[in-house]
């Protein structure tokens, strides 16, 4: 597993798990958790593959 993937996969985790507790909590997710990873995931797949 390369270090793009690794830091993908522990982001993806953490806010797996904020999205989860969230939403059992107040069946809602927060768009604080979603928007920032489309662009945090879009911008490291564009530096890492170009």
């Amino acid at each position: 597993m390369t270090p793009v993937q690794l830091a993908l996969s522990t982001i993806l985790g953490v806010a797996l798990v904020i999205a989860v507790v969230t939403d059992v909590l107040r069946r809602l997710i927060p768009n604080a958790v979603t928007y920032p990873l489309i662009v945090l995931g879009l911008g490291v797949r564009g530096v890492s593959e170009g």
